[in-house]
């Protein structure tokens, strides 16, 4: 708190300007006088652009479902790796790979040294969540892990499960574990 004494002997206190405790990290930072590192602000300039470039050069080629959440995560002299938010985008990418390095180094000088181009999974994609919070429909591949409880075994998979658990499990724990998955 910065107090000031007024010549008449009264003092007037200011408290400084506080963030609102709701806003964002990086809305607290600004107002704080912090930024990002040279290094990140640079960065992040440097693959906007790239993305901005990739998206135009491959518009004719991507479908737009797969143009929509395609990202420059990485680029160096000789190798660009994109992120996208489905393994079905990804291995569409991985396949039309050589053909769309030669459209890239052939129509941008910024892709012209362009050696390796790498597509990575990312599982939180801005766009994926808009999409799911809009119209929500239950999906296999939002978590992998979880069995879907609903369910039911179906005769074919119950009995391959009861067979490997009397020919193939030793462990006997596993075995009773197995049986009593089949029988519920």
């Amino acid at each position: 708190m910065n107090r000031i004494f007024i010549t008449t002997g009264m003092t007037l206190t200011m408290s400084k300007k506080q963030p609102n405790r709701l806003a964002q990290l990086i809305e607290h930072q600004a107002f704080a006088g912090s930024a990002l590192p040279a290094t990140l602000t640079n960065d992040m300039h440097r693959f906007v652009t790239a993305t901005a470039e990739i998206k135009r050069l491959l518009a004719e080629c991507l479908p737009d479902e797969i143009l929509s959440t395609c990202w420059v995560v990485g680029l160096t002299d000789t190798e660009l790796t994109l992120s996208v938010c489905s393994v079905t985008a990804a291995n569409h990418i991985r396949y039309l790979q050589k053909a769309y390095l030669e459209l890239l180094t052939n129509q941008s000088l910024t892709f012209r040294q362009l050696k390796e181009l790498r597509v990575v999974v990312v599982d939180n994609c801005a766009s994926k969540v808009a999409q799911s919070s809009q119209t929500h429909r239950p999906d296999v591949s939002e978590n992998p892990y979880k069995a879907n409880v609903n369910q039911a075994l179906s005769q074919n998979t119950k009995r391959t499960i009861a067979q490997a658990a009397e020919h193939v499990t030793t462990d006997q724990k596993l075995k009773n574990a197995l049986l009593r998955l089949v029988n519920d």
